[in-house]
Formats: C-alpha cells, sequence, structure tokens
C-alpha cells in the first residue's frame, strides 16, 4: 500500500531504463508524488537555480553526460537550495561513498541493491534530518545573536566601571596626593612626620598607577581612542613589562578602521593567548604579527616555551582555549592552534571579510 504525502522529488538521471525503475518504485510506495526529471547537469542546475522553493529530495545519478563524481555532487549540494540529496549509482566504492557524505549528501545508495522500501526509508529519513539539522542551525544562529548580544553588554560594562575606576578612585587618590604635597609645605610641620608624609604619598602613587593599570586591562583606553593596532602594541609592551619574557611585535604597515566590537574581540583574543603563555608557556620569546590582507586580518601569536599537552589541547573545558575559540565564533574567524611539547605553541587567528561587516 502506498504512503500518503506530497512529496516533491527531482530526479537527476541520464539513463531511461534507471529513470523508469525508480518511477515505479516512488509510485510504489508513495501515493502522488511530483517527479521532476531531467538527464544532465546543465539541465539540473537550470532548474535548481531557478526554482523558488526547494524539492522535498533530490535524487542524483553520479554519472552524467557532462558532469560526473565528486564535481558533480559539489555542485549540485551548493544549488541544492537545502534540498536533501540521495546519491543513486552503480559505482561500489566505499570509501567514495563515505567521502561523498562528507560533502553533504543525504545518503548514497547502490542502484543493484536498491528496492522500493529502500528507497522510500532513506528519502523519509533524509527529509526528517534535513528538518532536524535545519532546527538545530536555526537555534546555534539565535544562540550565537544571543552570545553576540551579551558580550556586547559585557564589554559596555567593563568600559564603565573603568571609566568609574579611572575616574573616581584616581581622582579621589590625586586629590589625597595633592593635600599630602601641601601638608609638607607647612613651616611648622615636624620634621619627624615628614618622612611619612613622604611615604604616604608614595604609596599614594602606586594605588593610582594600581587604579590607571587595572582600568586600562578591563578596557584599555587605546582601544577606543586608537584603535585595535596601537592597543594590541600597548598590550604586547606590558606584557614584555609584567613577565621580562622577550616580545617582538610586528604590525602591519596598513592599518584600516575596524567596527569597534571586532576590534575589543580580536584584543581579547590576544589578550587571553598572552595571559596563558604567562601561566603556562615557560617562554623566552614570544612573537606577535598582525596582517591586513586584502579581505582578511591575521593575528599570529608564537612562542617559545613548554608546548600545551594534547589532552589541554583538545579539552573542551580548558576555559583559556575555550574563550578564545568561543570569540572567534562570535565573530565568524578561524582560529588555529598547534604546538608540541618542548617546541612552543602557534595560535592563528584569520578573521575573513572583517572590515565593518561584524
Amino acid at each position: 500500500m502506498a504512503n500518503k504525502g506530497n512529496y516533491t522529488i527531482f530526479v537527476i538521471e541520464d539513463n531511461p531504463g534507471d529513470f523508469a525503475l525508480v518511477e515505479e518504485f516512488l509510485l510504489e510506495q508513495i501515493e502522488a508524488p511530483t517527479i521532476t526529471h531531467t538527464v544532465n547537469y546543465k539541465g539540473a542546475n537550470e532548474i535548481l537555480t531557478r526554482r523558488v522553493t526547494p524539492f522535498d529530495i533530490i535524487l542524483l545519478d553520479l554519472s552524467l553526460p557532462d558532469k560526473t563524481g565528486m564535481p558533480l555532487i559539489q555542485e549540485i549540494v551548493e544549488i541544492s537550495n537545502t534540498s536533501p540529496v540521495i546519491v543513486l549509482t552503480g559505482y561500489a566504492d566505499f570509501a567514495f561513498g563515505v567521502k561523498s557524505l562528507s560533502l553533504g549528501i543525504s545518503d548514497y545508495i547502490l542502484k543493484d541493491e536498491l528496492t522500493p522500501l529502500m528507497l522510500f526509508k532513506s528519502i523519509v529519513y533524509s527529509i526528517e534530518r534535513k528538518k532536524i539539522i535545519s532546527a538545530l542551525e536555526t537555534s546555534e544562529k539565535r544562540v550565537r545573536s544571543f552570545a553576540k548580544k551579551l558580550n556586547n553588554v559585557l564589554e559596555e560594562e567593563r568600559s564603565r566601571i573603568a571609566r568609574e575606576i579611572h575616574d573616581e578612585f584616581g581622582q579621589q587618590l590625586s586629590g589625597l596626593k595633592m593635600s599630602l604635597t601641601a601638608l609638607k609645605k607647612f613651616s611648622s610641620i615636624d620634621n619627624n612626620i615628614e618622612p611619612i608624609i613622604n611615604s604616604m604619598v608614595s604609596d599614594v602613587n602606586t594605588s593610582i598607577d594600581s587604579v590607571r593599570q587595572i582600568a586600562n586591562e578591563l578596557r584599555p583606553v587605546l582601544i577606543d581612542k586608537l584603535g585595535l593596532f596601537a592597543a594590541i602594541e600597548w598590550l604586547v609592551s606590558e606584557f614584555e613589562k609584567k613577565t621580562g619574557v622577550t616580545s617582538k611585535l610586528y604590525m602591519d604597515i596598513d592599518q584600516p578602521e575596524i567596527d569597534k566590537a571586532l576590534e575589543i574581540n580580536i584584543f581579547r583574543i590576544c589578550q587571553e593567548a598572552l595571559t596563558n603563555i604567562t601561566k603556562y608557556a615557560e617562554a623566552t620569546l614570544v612573537k606577535v604579527s598582525i596582517e591586513n590582507r586584502d579581505s582578511q586580518l591575521l593575528l599570529k601569536i608564537i612562542d617559545n616555551g613548554v608546548g600545551i599537552k594534547s589532552g589541554t589541547l583538545h579539552n573542551p573545558l580548558s576555559m583559556g582555549l575555550l574563550n578564545m575559540k568561543e570569540r572567534a565564533n562570535l565573530i565568524g574567524a578561524e582560529l588555529n592552534i598547534s604546538s608540541a611539547p618542548q617546541k612552543g605553541t602557534g595560535i592563528e587567528l584569520i578573521v575573513n571579510k572583517w572590515q565593518k561587516e561584524y
């Protein structure tokens, strides 16, 4: 008994006998399928690019007169408009079938083994799988959108706290320093008290420096006033001062304007990488470079330290690495981390189409 369902099915098959068999199998299992047929890649391309509503399923023969094999699969998957693609072929190569699945097809079935029920099951499973994948992708987009908004809110809050620390505490400490300095000018002051006042002024100066440092780490003023390149230059310089690790910086001469939200995420990835080097690398040399390559921004951070253990490198709960990966995902960037014991670690961030698009 045929199953009810208004399936729209696109069959790309040049062999009349094979198409007749597939059509017969479909009619046996589906009550009223809408079948569209073409015999070559050119016809498939025209139909798929012209069609507004995706087909429920595409059945693809692997050997067409004008295109075959992997190139055919890649092209059809690309123009399929989210329709699941099932390959029907006489090519019995298991490795080829597995590789085909990695290109995005839903199933790979040998024509010699095809039965009406097998074909119907494959169609139903492929359609349902596509729905689940689509729902997951939609959910992922929502989560990523929420993560971006949350990240922006956190950065705005950091910026606000940094301003308050700098303006409020900084001004209060500066006022205290002025009062202590004025106190020293009184002619009647006890000589025994003057060293105490000097010590207090020294402590206040240290506190002012600490406040500035904390405010800068929360939200570097340079990134808002002068941009990403100046902020990274400051970050690397501060890293060298604090750790004593020799740090070499290369920055491209071409330093165009970048979206602020994008800048802060790139800066935070660099900051996290240098923090990890401080904690774990035991490095004596760090090289940082940032280059503008046409439609790409390339950030590299390389150290000569002890390297990252394989278990840590692939550990999804490693917070430092996880933070960098999440920030890279937020801006649609590619983050590559390579490491070997006693040979150091290399971090590469590739931001594609980065100008004003985040």
